[in-house]
């Protein structure tokens, strides 16, 4: 297994999330009916750039872990998805009633020719809205039909007009199953379709004049504007020979991503039959000593499940600290902390409860962490906050919360110019084992931490994910649920297991502006 395959394995799980975005899309999301969605279609969360989006699942599967874990019943999933199949189904009834011989073209034209693919959000965080735009020749003679369609079907209508480039173009709704609605707009050699009418038209029947704008941009002969999406994401005009699928930071960051700005997406590339990762880096938003990490990981438990370093924006804390800041006469807390933070999840612990490490500067005082762990953890019925000396100088806070699963004992801990953070105290404890050199650290097991950005530990993951899975189960009385987590979960995560820790290198930075960095996943010993 050479590195460049080895490259995306532990970056699978984020691809194959875009991978099942983008392979699902005939129905993902049900029609609204008139309701505004709240999105901008100018600012796609995710974009898919693919010479053929039905070879996706298929290349995906080349990566060693994907194809232990999802198996080929990925492929046959997908290429037997019901959706797909109710509008195939839909397609040849209309191309059969009005004689016309594009049933299954259509659907070939979007999986099997290159497109762009563009993914929004749904307001639970999910990649659930898109627009593909393709570019062929059958086009004009797709649309002339589409037109004749539209005025004696029951299942294809005109929904509405845009200009584009001085022209009138109309966009039809494509009915193919129960609340499941496209919307299909056609000019030229270009064809765009979206996966609901409402992320176009507002409630009251008009086109929102940015959502307009856009479509008009993936519709028009320039192809400067064609490529408007694919320039926000900084990728190159040039047509892909493989898959390229970038995904905006802020995505995985479940919204978090102000507070480390200088990464803005990552990107997974699939060419001459690899995988390759890439993160997109702002030089102007890197703090003053860059993305050094090379004080975090002596200080972090070995052995996590997932670890990530990411470059903090400790400035972007002020409005969140405000109040805290204002209780005290000392420097805010966003000017005595400094460098990247950690974040780490821990097979021994719960997906809820990672552990979060910061640096501070040297001189700094505890009374601010104090005063924003009272503030921020627990309410006015939990138990009073504890403060108790550790060893090796640390001041720890300590609070008993109830919760509906329990109660928990969240700790925040200052030893030297380490923070440390969990809802899980255990976790804490370890931290400052680590410290005193009584445990092992990651960085015992790394041999250029600096440049080090993340680590998955594949067996450290599949027990985290199995403890979820089942507690997240019904009860043992609900036996059916559990035999189908026991014959289909429990083998891939054994599948799972048996890969060993890779770490994720960012192997430069930009000097200045935005650009793409080549990430390099390295398997790390035993």
């Amino acid at each position: 297994m050479n590195k460049k395959k080895l490259g995306i394995i532990a970056a699978g799980v984020a691809l194959c999330a875009a991978a099942v975005a983008g392979y699902a899309m005939f129905g993902w999301k049900k029609a609204h009916h008139g309701k505004g969605l709240n999105i901008d279609l100018s600012q796609p969360d995710a974009l898919i750039v693919t010479k053929s989006l039905s070879s996706l699942p298929r290349d995906l599967l080349t990566i060693p872990l994907a194809r232990d874990v999802l198996r080929e019943d990925f492929v046959f999933y997908y290429e037997q998805n019901g959706d797909k199949l109710g509008l195939q189904g839909a397609l040849r009834r209309i191309a059969y009633e009005h004689q016309l011989g594009w049933g299954d073209q259509l659907i070939r034209t979007v999986l099997d020719e290159p497109a762009d693919v563009a993914l929004w959000r749904e307001e639970d965080g999910s990649l659930k809205h898109f627009a593909i735009a393709v570019s062929r020749n059958s086009m004009t003679r797709l649309l002339e039909q589409a037109g004749k369609v539209a005025l004696k079907d029951t299942q294809m209508t005109l929904a509405g007009e845009i200009r584009v480039e001085g022209d009138k173009v109309a966009l039809y709704s494509l009915n193919y199953a129960h609340k499941r609605t496209l919307l299909i707009a056609a000019r030229g050699t270009r064809m765009v379709i979206l996966s609901d009418p409402a992320m176009v038209f507002g409630a009251d029947g008009k086109a929102d004049g940015k959502a307009e704008t856009t479509v008009a941009n993936l519709l028009a002969a320039d192809p400067k504007k064609q490529q408007a999406l694919r320039q926000q994401f900084h990728l190159d005009a040039q047509p892909v020979d493989g898959h390229s699928v970038a995904v905006k930071a802020d995505v995985l960051a479940f919204g978090y991503q102000p507070f480390f700005g200088a990464l803005d997406a990552l990107r997974f590339d699939f060419t001459k039959g690899q995988w390759q990762t890439r993160a997109l880096v702002d030089a102007g938003k890197l703090a003053a000593g860059g993305y050094d990490n090379r004080a975090l990981w002596p200080v972090l438990p070995h052995n996590p499940a997932a670890c990530f370093a990411l470059p903090a924006d400790w400035a972007a804390m002020k409005t969140v600290l405000g109040d805290v800041d204002a209780s005290s006469n000392v420097a805010p807390l966003s000017e005595q902390l400094t460098g990247p933070a950690a974040v780490c999840w821990y097979g021994t612990s719960r997906l809820y409860t990672p552990l979060v490490v910061a640096t501070r500067k040297a001189g700094g005082s505890d009374e601010l962490y104090g005063a924003l762990f009272a503030a921020a953890i627990g309410n006015k019925k939990s138990g009073a906050v504890q403060k108790s000396a550790g060893p090796n100088g640390a001041t720890l806070w300590q609070r008993e919360v109830a919760t509906g699963i329990g109660p928990q004992h969240p700790t925040l801990a200052v030893s030297g110019q380490t923070v440390l953070f969990s809802p899980d105290r255990k976790l804490v404890e370890q931290a400052l084992a680590v410290a005193r050199k009584q445990a092992p650290a990651i960085a015992d097991r790394l041999s250029d931490s600096s440049r080090t950005v993340g680590l998955i530990a594949p067996s450290a993951l599949a027990e985290l994910i199995r403890k979820e899975a089942f507690d997240a189960l019904p009860s043992a009385r609900e036996p059916v649920l559990r035999a189908a987590a026991d014959a289909h979960l429990v083998p891939r995560l054994n599948a799972l297991k048996k890969y060993p820790p890779y770490r994720l290198v960012l192997k430069s930075l930009p000097a200045s502006g935005v650009s793409w960095q080549q990430v390099e996943w390295q398997a790390i010993d035993k």
